[in-house]
């Protein structure tokens, strides 16, 4: 007796070891080493209620379920890795996002690349423009998606970008090329996306005097806001820096000219509106024109908004937005791209972001270069 009770004791006291053991090894193991089948441990979106892929698009069974998506989307999948890391199980059933289509479109960095960049894209209208990431992650390459029982289409026209609501039960023409407009029920709206520049007077001149003295950039709270409302603006409003704050030209990248892009957008697109910043280092081509394949050693900006979401029947929504300082660390080093989407409203009828003010402060240091500018609306 006392010997079989020894060896069950064993057989117990192994088990236990055995399963700390399991254990231990499981959760010490990084999240990109963990094999296949645990990725929806790693996606919390992909459960019941959430988007499936249909026809080449992903399909929300509810505005609920794409707000809850959008939101999941927005606080935790930051940059355009997780992003792209979040898109994996839905690309194994057929689903490629626009976001990875700009991707892939850029993906040749090469000196002697003749083809089109996503830049060059936009400027002739080739190409959908999306400056939401978040956004352009759920829209497919050709510009669909699907809530309840209509499927969204974005595309760009000859004059301005187009959006159009299309009844469900005519997904199969569109995934075979029906033009929407040809198909009963549809509604087209217009997407008023435009590139503004910013007029100099936003920079004060006791900070900014454009080619004669350094600028210096005043000790402000970001949430300080000049008296008056901005004036509200669809699109992109922004430009490009080639030099630094004392004046003298960012230094060459392998003889190629450098520039800095900074920019802040507003967009609306029929359910989905938002309003972001964004800071892109770029590098001209000899071929291809501007590409972003040049780093800065330093990026850092936060920003402050303010306003109201509009969605027709319902009062208006007051809101107050920052990111500060330097979201997501106060230093990111190696960086081309850093951008934020500050607001994002979803409804199932047209809806807006009404701007009051936006304040957007950076620095960016490109290899010893120092650029910054604070612009207070």
């Amino acid at each position: 007796m006392k010997r079989k009770f020894y060896l069950m004791m064993l057989v117990v006291l192994g088990t236990a070891i055995g399963l700390m053991y399991a254990c231990k090894k499981s959760d010490g193991r990084e999240p990109d080493q963990k094999p296949a089948g645990s990725l929806n441990s790693a996606i919390p979106l992909l459960e019941a209620g959430g988007p499936e892929v249909s026809n080449g698009w992903l399909r929300f069974p509810t505005l609920k379920s794409f707000e809850y998506t959008m939101s999941q989307l927005h606080g935790k999948f930051q940059k355009p890795e997780q992003l792209g890391k979040w898109e994996i199980l839905y690309n194994r059933n057929g689903f490629s996002s626009l976001r990875k289509l700009y991707e892939q479109i850029d993906s040749d960095t090469s000196e002697n690349r003749k083809a089109p960049t996503v830049d060059s894209l936009f400027k002739t209208r080739k190409l959908f423009i999306c400056p939401d990431s978040w956004f352009a992650t759920v829209l497919n390459k050709d510009g669909y998606i699907q809530i309840a029982d209509t499927v969204y289409s974005f595309r760009t026209g000859q004059k301005s970008q187009e959006g159009y609501a299309v009844p469900a039960k005519y997904a199969q023409e569109l995934q075979r090329g029906v033009e929407p407009l040809k198909l009963p029920g549809v509604k087209l709206h217009r997407i008023l996306f435009d590139m503004l520049e910013f007029p100099q007077w936003q920079w004060p001149d006791e900070w900014h005097v454009p080619g004669r003295d350094p600028i210096v950039i005043p000790d402000l709270p970001i949430c300080q806001y000049p008296s008056g409302n901005i004036p509200n603006w669809w699109g992109q409003s922004g430009g490009d820096i080639y030099e630094g704050n004392d004046g003298t030209n960012f230094p060459e990248h392998n003889g190629r000219t450098v520039k800095l892009n900074y920019h802040r957008w507003r967009v609306g697109y029929i359910f989905y509106a938002s309003a972001g910043i964004r800071l892109k280092m770029l590098k001209h081509t000899r071929f291809a024109g501007w590409q972003s394949v040049t780093y800065a050693d330093e990026m850092v900006m936060d920003a402050c908004c303010k306003g109201n979401v509009f969605i027709p029947g319902l009062p208006l929504i007051p809101f107050n937005e920052q990111v500060s300082p330097g979201w997501p660390n106060f230093a990111r080093y190696a960086e081309n791209n850093f951008e934020k989407t500050m607001k994002w409203t979803a409804s199932g009828i047209f809806n807006e972001i009404i701007l009051q003010h936006f304040n957007f402060h950076f620095r960016v240091n490109y290899r010893g270069r120092i650029a910054e500018r604070y612009i207070r609306q």
